[in-house]
């Protein structure tokens, strides 16, 4: 009776175990029998391509003052980091040193003058002795060297020479001249100082720029475009500015667009007009963002989500449960989206994960997206 009760228990628990088996079985089929996926609703918005370059910012205007002639230095008014208007003055040069420059340009000038009046006397004497010279040769008293020689002597070349000189030695000493009106030097722009190059006592030569002066409160900055690029951009253009070392991030506009390539870099010259907020230095590095291509209210997808599928773009939408296979046609790519043309409306579910591993038809299930 016992050995009886023992084999019922152990079939009832061998008909337990086949069936939870059979059951594990059946989950294990009805999990693997869909796959997942991802999906992205499908909407309109703008699509543009994003353009980054670096570039420098640099003053939007500048000047480098030359001293009017070599002369010391008697009085400097800035220093470096000053704000100056323009018409202010920046130094005063010692108006004695400027009067023997005058005087020196004004007695190479006059001896200028003497040496073209004596020329052209001794010029003149020559073409009388030609004419006398031209009668006897006519009648046969003089050589042909005789002539050629009084001809020569008649020439103007010599007072052309002369009379440049006179030219020369007439601009020096007018130089001079506006010089010594000028020896209180003064700023030709409004800005700040950024250098300043000469000292009270010293000769300030006019080979070299005593002061530096640059309009920092608007900058511009400067970047280099490929031929690609850069018949899509204009003048007005609105872009996007972050100067890490200024601390700085905010919309300017571009003010330039060169129409001729730069020979040493085979670049296009771009600028952009921007507001210093007192922390841009001139030559520090700034990185622009500059959107072309851009498109209004259209339809688009993530690149990933179009495959390419004997010869035909192709996207795979979900709906209840199921992946269906969309022939599409695309055009702009951005690189990150790609613009639908036609082949899909808005407010489909589209697949965007998981899409290369169903095909149409296929039994999907949304784990992110909805």
């Amino acid at each position: 009776m016992k050995n009886r009760l023992g084999i019922v228990l152990m079939i009832i628990l061998l008909v337990v175990f086949i069936a939870a088996c059979s059951t594990n079985q059946t989950v294990a089929e009805s999990e693997e029998s869909f796959i997942a996926v991802e999906i992205e609703i499908l909407q309109r918005s703008q699509l543009y391509i994003e353009n980054k370059f670096t570039g420098r910012a640099y003053p939007s205007n500048d000047a480098y003052i030359l001293p009017p002639l070599m002369a010391e230095v008697e009085e400097i008014n800035v220093s470096v980091g000053d704000l100056v208007k323009k018409d202010q003055a920046l130094f005063r040069l010692d108006k004695k040193n400027i009067q023997n420059q005058v005087d020196q340009a004004n007695a190479a000038y006059q001896a200028a003058l003497a040496n073209l009046a004596m020329t052209t006397e001794q010029i003149n004497a020559a073409k009388d002795a030609f004419e006398r010279t031209k009668s006897l040769y006519e009648s046969g008293v003089v050589s042909r060297a005789q002539y050629d020689q009084a001809e020569l002597a008649a020439s103007e070349k010599p007072i052309n020479t002369i009379s440049k000189s006179v030219e020369q030695a007439r601009l020096a000493y007018t130089q001079a001249v506006d010089a010594l009106d000028n020896t209180i030097v003064k700023a030709p722009i409004e800005g700040t100082v950024t250098s300043v190059d000469i000292k009270e006592g010293q000769i300030a030569l006019s080979s070299q720029p005593a002061i530096v002066i640059m309009n920092l409160a608007q900058m511009t900055v400067k970047i280099n475009v490929t031929e690609g690029i850069v018949n899509n951009l204009f003048v007005g253009q609105p872009v996007e500015i972050k100067i890490d070392s200024a601390d700085l991030e905010t919309n300017a506009e571009i003010i330039s667009v060169s129409n001729a390539v730069d020979p040493m870099t085979n670049l296009y010259n771009v600028e952009i007009s921007l507001e210093n907020n007192s922390l841009i230095k001139a030559g520090m590095f700034a990185q622009v963002t500059i959107n072309t291509d851009i498109r209004e209210d259209r339809l688009s997808v993530p690149g990933n989500a179009v495959l390419e599928k004997n010869g035909v773009s192709i996207v795979y939408v979900e709906d209840n449960g199921m992946a269906f296979e969309k022939k599409v046609i695309t055009g702009l790519d951005t690189g990150q989206r790609v613009e639908i043309i036609s082949g899909l409306e808005a407010g489909q579910r589209i697949i965007v994960k998981g899409q290369n591993y169903i095909s149409d038809g296929s039994i999907v299930k949304v784990v992110r997206g909805e």
